[in-house]
């Protein structure tokens, strides 16, 4: 179901359009709210739901992103309308549909987060915890992981990123990728120039970035 407070942050900006969705997912009318998600995405994004379901992330962004520059509202429009056609496949109980749309909006979200600074009708922070706690059952891309895991370290969350790193490497491939093992030890040696309040404060401890980084030593 719908997290309340998720709509009240949103809804000085989105609230019309979140509005009509909820009222018409209350009455079970999911095909119309399908459609009427259609006619939004169309109106904001310029692209149809089929069109940004079956196109790539990259391309899409590529798309919104005249002259190298990204269109953030498009972007976070694109990462809204998924997760609200995700909750519609959630109470439709189709998960693979719903799995899908969480995936791409958690994308769209983490790629609007790096533009922090000019995202100010939502609550992004909000919006990448929501669609995580969609997907806490299904296992992700590695792509995903890696995007994840740069956005909890770029967000001070040290021990998720730390945690999100091993998830990597142990549920890749074998070998180990060489890229996911320099990131790695990339990252520690950033933990390493913070101070330790920096570290206590995204959860871990200057005992734990050396135990971790000996670690991935040991698995790279």
């Amino acid at each position: 179901m719908m997290n309340k407070d998720y709509i009240l942050r949103i809804a000085e900006r989105f609230g019309r359009a979140l509005a009509i969705i909820l009222h018409l997912r209350q009455s079970n009318k999911y095909e119309e709210t399908l459609i009427y998600i259609d006619d939004v995405f169309l109106q904001t994004t310029g692209f149809t739901s089929s069109f940004v379901n079956s196109a790539s992330e990259e391309m899409l962004l590529q798309m919104i992103s005249p002259l190298g520059v990204l269109n953030v509202q498009k972007c976070v429009w694109i990462g809204l309308l998924l997760k609200e056609e995700g909750d519609v496949y959630v109470e439709m109980g189709n998960e693979d549909e719903s799995y899908y749309r969480y995936l791409k909006s958690l994308h769209f979200f983490l790629e609007a987060a790096k533009q922090s600074s000019e995202v100010r009708d939502i609550d992004i922070v909000s919006a990448v915890e929501y669609d995580l706690r969609a997907l806490e059952t299904f296992e992700l891309p590695q792509k995903t992981k890696l995007a994840v895991f740069s956005y909890f370290e770029s967000m001070g969350q040290y021990a998720r990123a730390n945690d999100m790193l091993f998830e990597m490497i142990e549920t890749g491939e074998d070998p180990i990728d060489a890229g996911v093992v320099g990131q790695g030890r990339v990252f520690y040696e950033r933990l390493r120039s913070k101070s330790d309040t920096e570290l206590e404060t995204g959860g871990m401890s200057r005992e734990k970035v050396e135990q971790s980084l000996a670690q991935l030593e040991e698995k790279g």
